[in-house]
């Protein structure tokens, strides 16, 4: 027996060692080191303690009670998923977790178009055109409403019940679009902002699952608002590639696309390669919708990191990139004087033309679509810069990309060609560790949450400000950057407003919001905060600033 107590006494050193350097290295690495020290441990506890029994001719006794314990474990708890950290999340199975029913019936035809035209005239008019928000960086620059003193000054406007999937709201005249998981079937789903109503559902039989990650559409649909010329569309993703156009006001399918099949791949084929599920959302630039496309090897020089459609047809513009895709979406930002677009593929990062796709410079970032994957997309950070962060303790870069002009002189004449050099000019494994959100940036500081706790960083030096403590970490959440307060989602559904302060870490006011696992990205509407998971979606009304 002392020898159990010695071995039992040694794991929780071991464990305690490694759990205390997690905030500095990566949750879920420990988790695992730690699983495999306490594993250890209580084998060899279990040994003694059998042998113990086995003399004193109760031989019985240990496996006996560790069925037990098993079978008390599968009576009481269920099991509901796994969190960002790989850690195993239960619930009590008799107890009340029920969220709001799924809204499954959408207006009537003959009515959808006609509410959806009140809701434009009745409601806000702010927007949240696609993935973070109307610029793509997950900064708005004005703030709406006012930071609430209590939670008592906060209304649900609706509260719903949602399919499965990480994808969160666009928002445009009065409608929030979103895609999710019902069953079988894959959807574009459409709500009135003004009470949550159903306005119109979009179906295709699809449907991805990964024991990690869970099931459902990743991506945030992308809208162009209607004009006195044309209706408002939309352009959605799905996690097994299907792309949608679809008309705003009442869903019509404009056109559809399926990138798998133009990849030259089976399903399975992309599953392997991309286990997670497609995560990229459209990017509408220049009249294009990008997209990443991925590919066997074999379609590299055709191109498959990207692809640009024309938003009018669906039909392809061009393809671009040798490189797999990663679960990163296609950003614009203007570097080395020249505005393209900036893509996290597997394993590097590409500036590419935007009229033609072409590869104007290329920067090494490992990673891997199938374990340690690029989530987190590049985002500007000052004048020809840009942030690019990943979890599994990878930490950040912030990367210059500079263009150099290169004579060239022959007979007949003189020519110039643009050659752009990316070079980065620091990293950090210890700051802006992105999982799976993105960093914010204002007035030279960086946002994000690292490796779980929000952290602020100087960007010009790399250096970390503050970091929220480890016993109010808030998870493999998200944030966005409203003026001045960061609209943070914790991974257990709390909303936390942070102030955006580069001194210390100041919280305002936590929100009690969501139940079960949330790592969907929350989407701000004038006073509105939209948040949803795989089970609920909530409109959260602040106080009007």
């Amino acid at each position: 027996m002392l020898k159990a107590l010695v071995a039992l006494i040694a794991g929780i050193i071991v464990v305690g060692l490694i759990q205390s350097r997690a905030h500095e290295t990566d949750y879920q690495k420990a988790l695992l080191q730690s699983l495999a020290a306490g594993g250890i441990a209580l084998l060899f506890v279990f040994y003694q303690l059998q042998r113990a029994s086995s003399a004193a001719a109760k031989a019985w006794l240990v496996p006996a009670s560790c069925l037990a314990l098993i079978v008390a474990a599968g009576t009481l708890l269920r099991f509901e998923s796994f969190s960002g950290e790989m850690v195993p999340r239960f619930s009590w199975r008799f107890g009340n977790h029920e969220t709001p029913a799924l809204k499954v019936t959408p207006l009537a035809e003959s009515d959808s178009g006609e509410l959806a035209v009140e809701a434009q005239s009745s409601t806000e008019e702010g927007s949240w055109l696609e993935f973070l928000g109307n610029d793509r960086t997950g900064v708005m620059p004005e703030r709406e409403f006012e930071i609430p003193n209590s939670v008592d000054e906060i209304t649900r406007r609706w509260d719903i019940g949602i399919g499965e999937g990480w994808s969160s709201f666009a928002v445009a005249d009065g409608i929030a679009v979103t895609l999710e998981q019902r069953g079988e079937m894959e959807c574009v789903t459409a709500y009135r902002l003004s009470d949550g109503q159903l306005l119109w559902l979009v179906e295709h039989e699809a449907n991805h699952f990964q024991a990690l990650g869970g099931g459902g559409p990743r991506s945030t649909p992308a809208i162009i608002p209607a004009t006195e010329l044309s209706p408002g569309r939309v352009y959605a993703q799905g996690a097994t590639g299907t792309v949608w156009c679809l008309q705003l006001t009442d869903g019509e399918v404009l056109w559809k696309r399926d990138l798998i099949e133009i990849a030259g791949w089976t399903t399975e084929e992309s599953e392997q390669a991309i286990s997670w599920g497609r995560s990229g959302s459209p990017l509408i630039v220049d009249n294009l919708c990008v997209l990443p496309l991925g590919g066997p090897a074999s379609a590299s020089d055709e191109g498959r990191s990207l692809i640009a459609l024309d938003p009018a047809t669906g039909e392809t513009v061009w393809r671009s990139g040798d490189q797999q895709i990663s679960y990163a979406s296609a950003m614009t930002m203007t570097l080395g004087g020249k505005r393209q677009i900036v893509s996290v593929n597997e394993a590097d990062i590409t500036g590419h033309d935007i009229e033609s796709g072409e590869v104007l410079w290329s920067f090494p970032w490992e990673g891997k679509s199938n374990s340690g994957a690029n989530c987190a997309a590049a985002m500007p950070a000052g004048e020809n810069q840009f942030l690019i962060g990943k979890g599994y303790g990878g930490g950040s870069s912030l990367i210059q990309v500079t263009r150099v002009d290169n004579a060239t002189n022959t007979d007949d004449a003189s020519t110039e060609t643009e050659t752009f050099v990316a070079e980065e000019l620091w990293h950090s494994s210890r700051v802006l560790k992105t999982k799976f959100n993105h960093t914010l940036v204002r007035d030279g500081i960086a946002y994000g949450l690292s490796n779980g706790a929000l952290q602020a960083v100087d960007i010009e030096s790399g250096e970390r400000l503050w970091e929220q403590s480890r016993r109010d970490r808030l998870g493999q959440g998200q944030a966005v950057l409203v003026e001045d307060v960061l609209v943070v989602q914790g991974e257990e559904g709390e909303v936390v407003l942070v102030a955006a302060d580069p001194d210390d870490y100041r919280e305002l006011i936590r929100i009690p919001a969501l139940q079960h696992k949330t790592w969907n990205i929350p989407t701000v509407v004038d006073n509105l905060i939209l948040v949803r998971n795989a089970h609920q979606a909530i409109a959260l009304e602040l106080p009007q600033r």
